[in-house]
């Protein structure tokens, strides 16, 4: 595999390689994209690879309250030349400092900057999306992109039946689109809805999140831009029915009338929440998704994504040498 072979080119000292995670120092709300990150190196590190978070200042300003995770900190400055770094869209510009193995995870349509060198033999990009591989594609060619699955906690987002759920809670993220859920709610009412009233979900710390999504019936999609999109698909997890927006194909997992309702426009949502208030036709759509999400659980194909890179490196020992 590509990093064994830039790995062999680079060397390395007598100290073990790791996957170096770079995460942001600070969080004001759970962010997909970064969550989805620090789960890949929770199943590295649960396959027993050596695999660490990395911050600017070497703290941790996740943990237990944002991510739910165990996993140690270094400083980003404390990598090695061995180590491969798994690099954040977000700062895509910093693979160019990485002077070893390199990943620029490419999750957000917006986020594709040419900000470094793609052409680089030891980099590699990953995406998540059928989406987002046509847009690297166009951005960065020449290059072998894979899809990594993307990873849906199931412990912290276990499935509840519809019927044992709140009635009529949907789930709201107004920094996704407020205007538009105003617009939805609006022209709901209009229509003489009355059954769904919406949570507001915003600066709300993970673990506390996530026991609003034990409750919910509903999720509302609401943005036009999404990244790798785990609300919706936490959601599918939970047994929450997901309705909205689809983001231009972003939200891969809504498949409209088997996993969700896909509607883009307020007089479309509308529409479509006056058709959830069926039980029935909430519970289809909840099993549905269930079944289709559930490849995703790290149990699934993000651990097999994992087990496949391992074994590729235990086949190829890791070369000694001089460090960076």
């Amino acid at each position: 595999m590509w990093l064994l072979d830039a790995l062999r080119r680079r060397g390395g000292s007598n100290l073990p390689a790791r996957y170096v995670f770079l995460i942001p120092d600070k969080v004001t709300s759970p962010r997909g994209g970064i969550m989805n990150i620090v789960r890949h190196c929770q199943i590295a590190a649960e396959l027993g690879a050596p695999a660490v978070l990395a911050t600017d200042t070497g703290k941790d300003p996740h943990g237990q309250e944002w991510f739910l995770h165990q996993l140690p900190v270094i400083k980003w400055s404390q990598r090695r030349r061995q180590d491969t770094c798994v690099v954040p869209d977000l700062w895509s510009k910093r693979a160019n400092k990485v002077h070893g193995p390199c990943v620029v995870y490419m999750q957000v349509p917006n986020r594709l900057y040419n900000d470094f060198d793609h052409t680089r033999e030891d980099l590699q990009i990953w995406t998540d999306s059928s989406l987002m591989l046509t847009l690297c594609r166009e951005r960065y060619p020449g290059k072998e992109i894979p899809i990594v699955p993307n990873v849906v906690d199931n412990k912290a987002f276990p499935f509840i039946p519809q019927q044992e759920r709140r009635e009529g809670m949907i789930i709201v993220f107004p920094r996704k689109g407020s205007d538009f859920i105003d617009s939805v709610f609006a022209e709901y009412a209009r229509r003489g809805g009355q059954y769904w009233k919406p949570k507001v979900l915003d600066k709300m710390r993970f673990d506390r999140m996530a026991k609003v999504f034990e409750q919910a019936q509903a999720f509302l999609a609401s943005a036009d831009v999404e990244g790798c999109a785990l609300p919706p698909q936490e959601s599918m997890a939970a047994g929450v029915v997901v309705v909205g927006k689809d983001a231009n194909g972003a939200n891969f997992c809504m498949q409209h009338g088997k996993t969700a309702m896909v509607a883009s426009t307020p007089e479309e949502v509308a529409i479509a929440l006056r058709e959830l208030e069926a039980p029935s036709l909430r519970a289809t759509l909840a099993h549905n998704a269930y079944d289709f999400i559930k490849q995703f659980f790290p149990d699934a194909a993000p651990m097999a994504f994992w087990r496949q890179i391992l074994s590729a490196r235990s086949r190829c020992p890791l070369p000694s040498g001089q460090g960076a």
